[in-house]
C-alpha cells in the first residue's frame, strides 16, 4: 500500500511540476514537445484561410488580405487579435503562439514609421502574421454575421458594398430597444452609445467597425431596418440617423470586430487541429 501510494504521489509530483511551467519560457519549451508530434506550416494555414474567405477576390484593392509575414516556424498555437500592435505581438510571443491572425493588419500608409518595426518584431518573435480585413467582412460568416449571432440576430439579407463584396447584415430582433442595448453591452463588455430616433426596434441592420457611412444607413433603411448598429460613426453618422428616423448604436470598433476575428481563428483552430488563444487588447476604438 505504501508502495502503491508512493508512486501514486511521484506520478502527481510530475504533474505538478509540468502544470507549474508557467510565463514565456515554459510555454516554449511545452512548444517544442508539440512540434515533435506535428508540423503544421503558416503557409498550409494561410492557403487554408484564402480559400474559405475567398481572399484572392480582394487583393488587387486590398494586398494585406493573407499571409504578410512568415516567420518559418511551424505552427502549434494561433493566436487572434483584432489589431495588429506591439502589445498583440507581444502577447502573442509570451502566449507561445506561431501564427497571429489579425482583422486589422499594419498598414504601411496608417502605422508609416511603425509598420517596419512591427514586422521586424513579428520575425524577432517568431511569430507569422495573417490579415483577414475585407475579406471577413465580405466572407458569407465573417464579422457583422459573427455579431449579428452573438445578438440573437435573425438575419435575412446582406448589404453595405464594399470592394466588392458585401459588409453587412440585417435581420430580425426580438425583444425591442432596451433589450437590444441590454445585450449589446453584457456580450461586447461595453457601454454602447445610443440614439433613440425611431420608436420601433424590431429590424436591425449591422456593419462592423468604421461602419458609420450614411449610405450604409441608408441602404439598411431601404431594406426596412428601423435601427442601426455599428462599431463607430461622425458627426454625420448621428445627424443622418436622427433626421432620417433610424435608431443608432455605436458600440466600438474593436468590440464589435472582435467576435469575427476570434471565431475565424476557432475555425482554424478545429480544422488543423491546433490550441488557440483569444488576445485581449486595449479598446482604442
Amino acid at each position: 500500500m505504501t508502495e502503491w501510494y508512493q508512486s501514486v504521489m511521484a506520478s502527481v509530483n510530475d504533474l505538478e511540476t509540468v502544470w507549474r511551467v508557467s510565463g514565456e519560457a515554459g510555454e516554449r519549451e511545452k512548444r517544442a514537445g508539440r512540434e515533435a508530434t506535428m508540423v503544421v506550416l503558416a503557409t498550409e494555414i494561410a492557403a487554408w484561410l484564402d480559400s474559405e474567405l475567398l481572399a484572392e477576390q480582394y487583393r488587387a484593392e486590398e494586398p494585406e488580405n493573407g499571409l504578410l509575414v512568415d516567420s518559418g516556424r511551424p505552427v502549434v498555437c494561433i493566436a487572434s487579435a483584432v489589431n495588429t500592435t506591439f502589445e498583440t505581438i507581444a502577447a502573442a510571443s509570451a502566449a507561445a503562439a506561431d501564427l497571429l491572425i489579425v482583422h486589422h493588419p499594419s498598414w504601411p500608409y496608417i502605422d508609416l514609421g511603425l509598420h517596419q518595426r512591427k514586422l521586424d518584431a513579428l520575425m524577432a518573435a517568431g511569430v507569422s502574421l495573417y490579415g483577414a480585413h475585407v475579406s471577413l467582412d465580405c466572407a458569407e460568416d465573417g464579422t457583422s454575421m459573427a455579431l449579428a449571432r452573438l445578438m440573437d440576430l435573425s438575419v435575412d439579407g446582406r448589404f453595405a458594398e464594399y470592394q466588392g463584396g458585401l459588409a453587412g447584415v440585417h435581420g430580425r430582433f426580438a425583444g425591442g430597444w432596451d433589450a437590444l442595448l441590454d445585450v449589446v453591452g453584457q456580450r461586447l463588455g461595453v457601454n454602447p452609445e445610443a440614439h433613440r430616433n425611431a420608436e420601433t426596434c424590431e429590424r436591425v441592420g449591422i456593419v462592423t467597425g468604421a461602419g458609420g457611412m450614411t449610405g450604409w444607413l441608408d441602404e439598411a433603411r431601404a431594406a426596412g431596418c428601423d435601427t442601426y448598429l455599428t462599431g463607430e460613426g461622425s458627426m454625420y453618422t448621428r445627424l443622418f440617423a436622427r433626421e432620417v428616423g433610424i435608431n443608432l448604436i455605436l458600440a466600438g470598433h474593436v468590440a464589435t470586430e472582435a467576435p469575427g476575428i476570434h471565431a475565424l481563428r476557432v475555425r482554424a483552430e478545429g480544422r488543423f487541429g491546433l490550441p488557440g488563444v483569444a488576445l485581449s487588447e486595449a479598446m482604442a476604438g
